[in-house]
């Protein structure tokens, strides 16, 4: 009877004096706001406000339109925004989302990219949202694929469609430990389109979490315009600086 009461009282001061949420990054409480991260762990993301490529995202020098990687490469996609650096808070983030299966920040870092989407972007233009696949090797050991639940929140956010329309069809060596040439014949012929899937005349918003070279979402692009769509862009939560302005600040 005394437990009966202890949980009748606990759940009277639950009804009164509400717990705040915990930040999912650093599990302090916190008032929750339209991003559910407290302002310490929002304030570790260094955004991209400007002086980026117009064509990629990526942050550029002040003087330039388009990074070196664009500057040198066909791009399939008519565009690229990330919503900042793959560096400190953001770098972090992904590890704990990714790696240490916090699948909790796929709300937080998802109402981000919508935030970003909706700022670059005309959405009305979208009719579907995708992202980009994994392999099912991968899918197994990590339970999840980091691209589609973000994806399934922007498309709840922005009250687009998503659909699975890719298959990652061959497993690939991480394209972070590979040169640029490396990453371009690691991807060849390693995906492809789905099956009955009908994509004529679609504009597609393809998302993804990091951007580095655009060798994955450019071959992406490529696949989804053979097979029908006239338009794709990108969204991504993380990229990188551009190779010119490591040069010249020596990041």
């Amino acid at each position: 009877m005394k437990a009966i009461f202890s949980k009748l009282y606990q759940g009277l001061i639950e009804l009164i004096f509400p717990s705040l949420p915990q930040c999912p990054v650093c599990h302090r409480e916190f008032i929750h706001g339209e991003i559910n991260l407290c302002e310490k762990c929002i304030t570790e993301i260094e955004f991209i406000k400007e002086d980026y490529c117009l064509k990629c995202g990526k942050l550029i020098l002040s003087n330039q339109d388009f990074c070196y990687d664009c500057q040198h490469s066909n791009r399939h996609f008519d565009g690229s925004r990330a919503v900042g650096l793959y560096d400190n808070g953001l770098k972090e983030y992904i590890k704990l989302f990714k790696y240490s299966k916090y699948r909790m920040l796929a709300e937080p870092l998802g109402d981000l990219m919508s935030n970003y989407t909706n700022r670059f972007y005309d959405i009305d233009k979208f009719d579907i949202i995708t992202y980009v696949p994994v392999h099912q090797n991968r899918l197994e050991e990590r339970g999840f694929n980091q691209a589609a639940l973000l994806a399934k929140r922007i498309g709840e956010n922005l009250k687009i469609a998503v659909e699975d329309l890719l298959i990652r069809d061959e497993d690939t060596l991480k394209q972070s430990k590979l040169s640029r040439k490396e990453r371009l014949k690691n991807l060849k012929s390693k995906f492809k389109i789905k099956d009955n899937i009908n994509i004529d005349d679609k504009r597609i918003l393809l998302v993804d979490d990091i951007y580095t070279t655009g060798a994955t979402v450019n071959e992406l692009s490529r696949i989804l315009l053979d097979n029908g769509a006239i338009s794709i862009k990108i969204i991504t939560l993380a990229i990188g600086r551009d190779l010119d302005l490591k040069r010249k600040f020596k990041f």
